[in-house]
């Protein structure tokens, strides 16, 4: 079960809501989450900010609760959503945004850090002035203008994972697994009771819905730097990693994620 807590909502109806999972991560948060309430407050934007706890240790509890109080004398459009039980990050993200049924938005962003909040700003609004209305994703492209870093076995993993996934899903993105996502909130919602996977392919499994019923996924690259207290390691994840990636691999051959009617954007 979920509980809401309600900081403070300046919106009723806010146009995009923002979704930051966390699972005992308050230390991460400590860093990351003023920056992004202060750049909230300085944009224009309407944006609800969620945090949401999957499961985390009570003492975890007690401290993300007084870090949203504290994040909420900057940005006040703020709630935190804490669960008994872990549904898994993806389980965390979904809850939140079937809390909020009239976004017109979806959106989410890991509280690492390794993404900054005037990145998590430029996707929103890239999102919002698209002249093609689809779902907008940080992709990990290293260049000069937006440079990766990360050390060179988690570089291998992620082009063995990207590969991967191209070779059996057959969707053409440069990375599927980077942390911060925009995504058209009727779109979701269209495929949303489609959507099986909780887990690190989560996102997987949401972009091939997406691509599937025609949904334009606009790829932009970001600054992007590994932090240290990841979740995922690539030794112990990789034969469960597979295995979500073959199990959507099924649905998609069965054509499991075709929803109609879904509009082609």
């Amino acid at each position: 079960m979920s509980q809401a807590l309600f900081i403070h909502r300046v919106s009723t109806s806010p146009s995009i809501l923002l979704v930051t999972p966390v699972w005992n991560d308050a230390s991460r948060l400590r860093q990351f989450g003023p920056q992004m309430a202060q750049a909230l407050a300085d944009s224009d934007l309407s944006v609800r900010w969620v945090i949401a706890d999957d499961g985390s240790a009570q003492e975890e509890v007690s401290q993300l609760k007084e870090l949203v109080a504290q994040f909420s004398t900057r940005y006040a459009d703020l709630e935190l959503i804490t669960c008994s039980q872990r549904y898994r990050k993806g389980g965390a993200i979904y809850q939140a945004w079937d809390r909020n049924a009239d976004a017109k938005w979806f959106a989410f962003v890991d509280a690492d850090g390794a993404i900054n909040a005037a990145t998590v700003i430029h996707l929103l609004r890239e999102a919002q002035s698209s002249e093609r209305e689809g779902a907008v994703i940080g992709v990990r492209k290293n260049s000069s203008q937006n440079p990766v870093r990360r050390p060179l076995g988690r570089a291998v993993s992620f082009t063995l994972f990207t590969s991967m996934v191209r070779s059996l899903l057959g969707i053409k993105l440069l990375d599927t697994q980077c942390g911060l996502k925009v995504v058209p909130a009727a779109s979701y919602r269209a495929v949303a009771d489609k959507l099986y996977e909780r887990g690190f392919v989560f996102d997987v499994e949401l972009l091939v819905a997406l691509a599937a019923n025609h949904v334009h996924i606009q790829e932009v690259p970001i600054t992007w730097s590994e932090m240290p207290g990841g979740k995922v390691h690539p030794l112990r994840d990789a034969w469960g990693m597979l295995a979500g990636v073959l199990r959507i691999r099924k649905r998609l051959h069965g054509m499991h994620y075709l929803v109609t009617p879904l509009a082609d954007t």
